[in-house]
């Protein structure tokens, strides 16, 4: 188990400053006209980034490794926090992108069939002749020739590149990355479509594409091998609790024991519901635009690419003083993994904190459009943005943070009574506990039990048996019940 399953205390704000200008303030536009969380709109900013810059540029770490700028994220938020909106708009120009070239399909297969049946015929003239040579004991040599140079021109099968994805196999997972430098994300909104799906149940293959290897096979039983060569993919999750905690309790033990979510940017962000403001005016969009431009324009990059048949990343790599500071955050993240240090818990996930630094940072050099090695001043904001979810991650995951589950029973009884039976500040509210049993969320006897007098110990009930009816009931008490707000 871990800390995942019990809400954790609401994170500091997120630090959207840290963000390219064309990218905080499409942030901050969204904040104002969404009104979701400011992480999730945090979280999909750092995904559309990463996605964009993943399929041309990588990143040349201090160490000198050559890696990716893929980032894998994981975020948590319950129903009506808006996470659709947020994917949806932040992805705009990825979904413009599969759109466009759905419909292009069509037009490329009608073209291709037409291409192939006068290849197929040039073909069976050119063998029908070599056919006729032979049997007449003449030379084949040049038929030979252009038989060679017919098999050399067959025409290529269109094939469908997107970006999004989600249920995928691994067998559609490898033939989407087959050839060199592919690059896609699978991703959703809806955590428990990805949680059910295939993808999620290939963790050593998502670990490995994560890794980027320069080369990556996948035999076919009596068919030719799948080679994907330099893929890149990346790994968005907007979940609700409720699928994720259920995907946990199947295959946690393999996700936490792989290293899966070591790789992952994690975040539960602070509800807004509640909170947010009706906005009677139009909603005005400048920002955001922006955003959009910068990456179509990434997205033509690596289309020219694709077409030349040439994927040639650049390579970003850190100036002299980042290059310093990076190595200064090394030694601290590996001195903070001794025993007792705040590291020690979450050693897995400190183990690619370095690396995830350095991806983000080169991310947000090049889609900034600044140019050039990464900066002091590009790694600090890119710090910032790790530190947050660090601490995030620690709460999520580090097995201090668990609450154990009469805590956890507790809470959801104090809601119940709080929303369901409390009758108000001048109230004298009892209810009978078979009532709470049988019609609350905890149905276990013994849990109950544990919980009411966990419950007893914080001041917000009174357990007891009424001498007429031998029955027990709860009295709740109003300094309690009228302090807290669920």
């Amino acid at each position: 188990m871990n800390g995942m399953f019990s809400l954790p205390p609401a994170p500091p704000p997120y630090p959207m400053d840290a963000f390219p200008i064309v990218v905080r303030e499409a942030g901050f536009e969204l904040m104002r006209n969404v009104q979701a969380p400011d992480a999730l709109i945090g979280m999909g900013l750092i995904s559309a980034i990463s996605l964009a810059c993943q399929s041309v540029i990588d990143v040349k770490l201090p160490t000198g490794q050559v890696r990716p700028t893929s980032q894998n994220l994981l975020i948590v938020a319950e129903s009506g926090e808006r996470k659709s909106t947020v994917y949806s708009m932040l992805h705009k120009p990825f979904s413009e992108w599969d759109s466009t070239a759905q419909r292009a399909l069509g037009a490329k297969m009608a073209q291709y069939q037409i291409e192939l049946d006068v290849w197929q015929a040039k073909n069976k003239g050119i063998r029908r002749s070599i056919s006729k040579l032979v049997s007449k004991g003449e030379s084949t040599d040049e038929m030979d020739w252009q038989l060679a140079a017919q098999t050399e021109a067959k025409p290529i099968k269109p094939r469908l590149r997107y970006f999004l994805r989600q249920d995928m196999t691994a067998k559609a997972i490898m033939e989407a990355l087959e050839g060199d430098g592919e690059s896609i994300a699978i991703t959703t909104d809806e955590g428990h479509v990805l949680f059910q799906s295939a993808a999620m149940s290939h963790l050593g293959l998502l670990n490995r594409l994560w890794d980027s290897p320069e080369v990556l096979p996948l035999d076919r039983a009596g068919r030719e091998q799948i080679m994907a060569m330099n893929p890149r993919v990346s790994v968005s999750i907007m979940s609700q609790p409720a699928p994720l905690k259920a995907y946990m309790k199947k295959r946690g033990a393999v996700a936490k024991g792989s290293g899966h979510w070591a790789r992952y940017l994690v975040g539960w962000p602070a509800s807004k519901k509640g909170f947010r403001w009706v906005n009677t005016n139009e909603l005005v969009w400048e920002c955001l635009p922006k955003f959009h431009e910068r990456i179509r324009e990434l997205l033509e990059l690596y289309r020219s690419m694709i077409e030349s048949g040439h994927v040639k990343r650049e390579s970003l790599e850190f100036s002299d003083d980042a290059k310093s500071r990076w190595f200064d955050l090394a030694v601290q993240t590996e001195q903070m993994l001794r025993q007792g240090e705040y590291l020690s818990d979450i050693d897995d996930f400190a183990s690619k904190l370095m690396e995830i630094l350095g991806r983000l940072a080169a991310a947000l050099q090049y889609f900034g459009g600044e140019g050039g090695k990464i900066t002091l001043d590009t790694l600090e904001r890119a710090f910032t943005l790790v530190r947050w979810h660090l601490d995030e991650f620690k709460h999520l995951f580090s097995p201090q943070f668990v609450m154990p589950q009469d805590q956890v029973d507790a809470h959801a009884v104090v809601k119940y009574l709080r929303t369901r039976i409390w009758l108000g500040p001048s109230s004298d509210t009892i209810v009978a506990k078979n009532h709470v049993l049988h019609s609350g969320p905890v149905r276990d006897r013994a849990r109950l039990n544990a919980a009411l007098g966990l419950i007893e110990l914080w001041g917000g009930v009174l357990v007891g048996v009424a001498p007429k009816d031998k029955k027990s009931y709860v009295r709740l008490l109003n300094p309690y019940f009228g302090s807290i707000a669920v």
